[in-house]
């Protein structure tokens, strides 16, 4: 024998409910943060503030071991990523606009620099890093004028973490949504 209708109703509603309890826990307390300070760069996409790793959200960046090809020499673009964010980094104190945390427990945020430009932004404009959930207009950008990766052979970061045994990580989206962390939470995303 099936469910009544409102049966059926009252179960939907306690999923719904049980779903939405499971977000907010997961998203509570990591998500909407300001941090500002003196930071280092990590990598070409990471960096520490104030004893905190960051992830910064939206782009992709070589891996610090990772070389590429351009005008058929090797290139280190990792290590050239990194330099260009540190470079950044010692311009003056950044703030970081934090969203949550990822598998690593490292705080995934945007931030910005003594100057006020995006970081992310600026990695993927110069062609130091590939747009991953952020910044695919600068990613055009930049492939259009062949700047850094873009004027070499490479395999994206992504790809090279893959071959090289690397562990491997999710898109970072841009502006994490409702539908996004349901996804997360039920481990599709």
């Amino acid at each position: 024998m099936g469910l009544s209708r409102r049966g059926r109703d009252v179960g939907v509603a306690v999923a719904f409910l049980a779903l939405t309890a499971l977000v907010v826990l997961r998203v509570g307390g990591e998500s909407g943060g300001t941090i500002t300070g003196t930071a280092r760069a990590a990598d070409g996409d990471t960096l520490t503030l104030e004893g905190h790793r960051i992830r910064l959200l939206g782009f992709d960046a070589p891996e610090l071991m990772q070389m590429c090809k351009r005008d058929g020499a090797e290139w280190r673009c990792g290590v050239a990523a990194r330099s260009r964010m540190a470079e950044m980094l010692r311009a003056g104190p950044i703030t970081c606009r934090t969203q949550a945390t990822d598998k690593y427990e490292r705080w995934l945020a945007r931030c910005t620099g003594a100057d006020g430009a995006d970081l992310g932004e600026r990695m993927v404009r110069e062609g130091l890093a590939v747009a991953y959930g952020g910044y695919e207009g600068e990613e055009r950008l930049a492939k259009a004028e062949r700047k850094g990766l873009w004027g070499s052979q490479f395999d994206v970061p992504q790809e090279w973490r893959r071959m090289n045994g690397r562990p491997q990580e999710g898109r970072h989206m841009a502006e994490p949504g409702l539908f996004g962390d349901i996804l997360e939470a039920l481990g599709l995303n």
